[in-house]
């Protein structure tokens, strides 16, 4: 009833029904939206791919298996390996994120217009710079799970909280490795201006 509703309320002057509403309609019992280029590349997948919060101060990513259908409060991307989602957890990309977000309800949005779209990745690492951040991708979630384990309620933004706590914490020295590899992979010093590192990166990248 509500997509027949829309056919008649969304017609124009002349009469004329907007062409989105009676597709909607013709197949009432699907997905407004079936998101079709999303599946296809999942298709192309190894059974998995990386997804955060779309709404969410600091994006926690994790690997989700490609049998499961993601709602639009996920942002997914098309990656299944441990290489990528380093460069994504890490905290370059997290301050490029900070920097790029836009805001639901003053609270940051992960947009993958102005975030990913414009995010310069690592041009030229080495094998063994792509090997080290996979596995420091791979400790970090081997030391989020192990934490999961033992926390008596919450999810993985609980675990996280420590990373804003004071103090020594091995899933906080994972981290602080895993950005480490991640600069290594980028070429940038230890003391660099990340956004600004970037910025020119992305220049770099788009006059090519």
């Amino acid at each position: 009833p509500t997509r027949q509703e829309n056919v008649e309320t969304g017609r124009d002057q002349e009469g004329n029904a907007r062409s989105h509403h009676e597709q909607f309609l013709a197949r009432w019992w699907q997905l407004s939206y079936g998101r079709a280029d999303m599946l296809a590349a999942f298709s192309r997948l190894r059974g998995r791919f990386i997804a955060c919060s779309r709404v969410t101060l600091r994006p926690i990513f994790v690997f989700v298996d490609t049998a499961i259908r993601p709602a639009d409060a996920l942002q997914t991307f098309a990656f299944d390996d441990d290489y990528s989602f380093g460069v994504l957890q890490s905290n370059v990309h997290w301050q490029w994120f900070v920097a790029k977000c836009s805001k639901h309800n003053e609270r940051p949005t992960y947009n993958p217009t102005t975030v990913f779209d414009t995010f310069a990745w690592p041009q030229s690492p080495s094998e063994a710079q792509v090997r080290v951040v996979a596995e420091r991708g791979r400790e970090v979630r081997r030391l989020r799970q192990e934490a999961l384990v033992h926390l008596r309620r919450g999810g993985l933004r609980q675990v996280y909280r420590v990373l804003e706590a004071p103090g020594r914490d091995s899933l906080k020295d994972a981290h602080a490795a895993l950005n480490k590899a991640v600069r290594v992979a980028y070429g940038f010093g230890q003391a660099d201006d990340v956004l600004g590192r970037l910025l020119a990166l992305g220049k770099e990248v788009a006059d090519r």
